[in-house]
């Protein structure tokens, strides 16, 4: 190459090499925001411990880098073919006079990152599911439970949420909960955290609405 051409176009190539070098900063930094933006994501898990029976612990994580707060839990339970829906959030089963403070008869509240709480068994969610729904006698007939997690994160408005499908059936005549999905489903896109958004609405418009003015 005559490198009097390239002394004479000096310019041009200080340009190109300043335009390169803004390309490869622009993609590092895109990099290192989309690992930043990752490290952050909530996540929440919905795991079975203690075996899979009705007995078994329904545990919710928290894997995030930050707290989130744990607002709701919903239970959708198939009967007959249909699936129904409802909210299990508070622990009813308890007894209150066994309680030593409000938040042990509840889902609800913080969680850190790194920690868990215990929702109680899955047979006790199936029972609080029904209760609510005026079908209690129809354990033996519910073949499917989808629990449903919504939190928010204290640095983002957003309603984001985890789903994990379970099927119900007998082994060895005794009723488990197998999960249909090896992990839990984290419904964080811009359509499922407005749904959320308008399944708490809707709680609360239905809880409005049984009000006696």
């Amino acid at each position: 190459m005559d490198m009097s051409w390239i002394t004479g176009n000096y310019e041009i190539w200080n340009v190109a090499l300043q335009a390169v070098m803004a390309l490869i900063w622009i993609a590092y930094l895109q990099i290192f925001l989309f690992s930043y933006l990752r490290q952050r994501r909530p996540v929440v898990l919905i795991n079975r411990s203690m075996g899979s029976s009705k007995n078994s612990r329904c545990f919710l994580a928290n894997m995030g880098a930050e707290p989130i707060h744990l607002t709701a839990m919903i239970a959708d339970v198939r009967i007959d073919g249909e699936m129904l829906r409802t909210f299990v959030t508070d622990r009813e089963e308890l007894r209150k006079d066994t309680l030593t403070s409000p938040s042990e008869g509840t889902n609800q509240g913080p969680v850190s990152s790194g920690k868990f709480i215990d929702a109680g068994s899955y047979g006790e969610i199936v029972e609080r599911a029904l209760n609510h729904l005026g079908r209690p006698d129809d354990f033996p007939k519910v073949t499917e439970l989808c629990v449903t997690v919504l939190c928010s994160s204290g640095y983002s408005s957003d309603i984001i949420a985890g789903r994990r499908g379970f099927s119900v059936g007998e082994i060895d005549g005794e009723l488990h909960f197998v999960p249909t999905n090896p992990t839990t489903e984290q419904l964080g896109s811009r359509r499922e955290k407005r749904r959320n958004v308008r399944i708490l609405e809707k709680q609360l418009a239905d809880e409005r609405a049984r009000l006696k003015t």
